[in-house]
């Protein structure tokens, strides 16, 4: 007995040892969190640059790949403790994060040391997201309507008012055009938020037209599929597909046509029309991030263990894999033709929708995957 009762200490107290050096939480320091488990831990955001793949999450996580996810490197020095919330570099060498206090990081050593370029403690609310169009001009948004605007690389971070609603409504995503081969790519900024709110910008984000869509929830999320063209994510497993139209060549008289005008600034008097089309993943799970595949179909990610695959134009169909472990996803990037990089609870795993229709398909299976397809016609 006295045996056991001294093996099991020896053993907890080996336990815990390990523990300690596993993880140095820099209490007092105002420094992240250091662990060798970080890339387990919640991880908001994913950004890729070439081979390598960058994610941030709590307590001042930042996480780097350059093995497709195989294995992770923690950044040496973050200076906050603050949860991230986005993260967008301009290079493999150039990054931008977000955070809560309005915080906002820079590294230009791809991702190795970070500094505080913007932050506002009395806020007490976080920026959300961030778009770098370059080297020098992005954009950040963020809770209560915040929006900040940098055209010398973050040097300077300035008020830019995306929206003049007295609600002021939170900001919850910002984003470009990804493609970079189109013309109009350079200068095209979305953003999305409460209210069912688009907001839309030719300018690299001077300025903005804020566009009602008739959705009345929040999108989370939102993503360029073509010219003129947004897929924005929302709550419920809805999408919203958002379409810039020529009313003279492509009105519909079945849809109802959405117009928005600048009011004052480079575009005075100018209007856009958008036609908004809802669709259904087919499970009430909400939405967070998307991306255009290799091929065009769009790659959804979402909560609830929810992964959806969006084919617009062959198959116009949505297919929707709701994995197993139900943990919830906040970022997804793709590897290969079937092969996707999940990050979110628990940090980041790799997913398959063939190996999740094959598990929810196979009799023999006692795997909990389930999967749905929603045609778009």
């Amino acid at each position: 007995m006295m045996k056991r009762l001294i093996t099991t200490i020896f053993s907890f107290f080996l336990f815990f040892s390990n523990s300690l050096f596993a993880a140095n939480f820099n209490y007092g320091t105002e420094y992240a969190a250091k662990s060798e488990l970080a890339h387990l831990s919640l991880i908001n955001a994913l950004d890729q640059v070439g081979d390598r793949i960058y994610g941030v999450g709590v307590h001042g996580i930042i996480i780097y790949s350059d093995d497709d996810g195989e294995t992770w490197t923690q950044a040496e020095s973050v200076p906050t403790q603050n949860t991230l919330t986005d993260i967008s570099c301009s290079s493999e060498q150039l990054c931008w994060a977000t955070g809560h206090d309005a915080t906002i990081l820079h590294s230009n050593d791809s991702g190795k040391n970070w500094n505080v370029q913007y932050i506002d403690i009395d806020f007490d609310a976080p920026l959300l997201s961030i778009h770098m169009y370059d080297d020098n001009n992005g954009v950040a948004i963020g809770a209560f309507a915040l929006s900040l605007r940098t055209s010398n690389g973050g040097i300077n971070w300035d008020y830019l008012f995306l929206t003049d609603d007295e609600f002021q409504p939170h900001l919850n995503y910002v984003y470009g055009d990804g493609l970079t081969w189109r013309k109009s790519s350079k200068n095209e900024g979305y953003a999305v938020g409460e209210l069912g709110k688009y907001y839309v910008s030719d300018d690299q984000g001077l300025n903005w037209l804020e566009v009602d869509t008739g959705y009345f929830g929040s999108f989370w999320s939102g993503v360029k599929v073509d010219n003129g063209q947004s897929l924005l994510l929302g709550m419920s497993g809805n999408l919203t597909l958002a379409t810039l139209v020529d009313v003279d060549l492509d009105a519909n008289a079945d849809k109802e046509i959405y117009v928005a005008c600048y009011e004052s600034g480079l575009f005075r008097d100018e209007c856009k029309m958008y036609v908004f089309d809802n669709l259904f993943i087919g499970t009430k799970n909400s939405l967070t991030n998307a991306i255009v595949l290799d091929d065009g179909r769009i790659a959804i990610s979402g909560n609830g263990g929810a992964i959806s695959i969006v084919d617009l134009h062959r198959n116009r169909d949505i297919q929707t894999c709701v994995r197993a472990d139900r943990l919830s996803n906040t970022s997804i990037i793709q590897l290969s033709n079937d092969e996707f990089l999940l990050a979110g609870e628990k940090g980041v795993r790799k997913h398959s929708m063939n190996e999740c229709l094959n598990n929810f398909t196979n009799k023999e299976s006692n795997s909990q995957d389930s999967y749905y397809t929603i045609s778009l016609d």
